[in-house]
């Protein structure tokens, strides 16, 4: 990667991230059933380029790695999510703290730092293009999964404390209602 496209692309990321920034703090519907959608998508398109190019047996150790490596980042960056439910209606929201933001830009910043080091140094290693190519995406795939079964965990968790909080209040309803 030259030179310039490294300020483009850093360039394209920051200007990303200061719009994403805005919404950060705001809430949007958690749909726990929908959690499963993202991972699935990901594993899709890695398992198609797994076809059409697949890793050699020199590559899956490292990719093994790699996935490990980003189950563990899922897991933290799910648990960096904010989840609230609403009392009322057990209605769930979620909502990305700063911290997971700066989480994904360190990530973003170590991966084109690995690639540029790799990139440089990868026949010298014996590690093969494709497989610079995979890694990242076996790690999107295991770090999406993760971060979507901690949300899932944690949720289903609220939820089910926020029912049994509501079902152990007495409801009465005022004179006239």
């Amino acid at each position: 990667m030259s030179p310039t496209q490294l300020i483009i692309t850093i360039a394209v990321v920051l200007v990303l991230m200061a719009l994403r920034t805005g919404r950060l703090s705001q809430a949007r519907p958690l749909k726990t059933e929908r959690l499963w959608i993202v991972p699935l998508i990901f594993a899709g398109v890695t398992a198609l380029t797994f076809m059409q190019a697949p890793p050699t047996v020199h590559d899956v150790p490292w990719l093994i790695g790699t996935a490990i490596f980003g189950a563990i980042v899922g897991w933290y960056r799910g648990k960096m999510m904010r989840i609230t439910v609403d009392p009322q209606t057990h209605n769930l929201s979620q909502a990305a703290s700063p911290l997971a933001l700066l989480f994904l830009l360190a990530l973003f910043g170590l991966r084109y730092g690995l690639r540029y080091v790799l990139g440089e140094e990868a026949h010298a290693w014996g590690i093969s293009v494709n497989l610079l190519a995979d890694a990242p995406m076996v790690f999107a795939v295991a770090m999406f999964a993760l971060t979507r079964v901690e949300m899932f965990i944690r949720a289903e968790r609220l939820l089910a404390e926020a029912r049994a909080a509501h079902a152990t209040t007495p409801v009465t309803a005022e004179p006239g209602a």
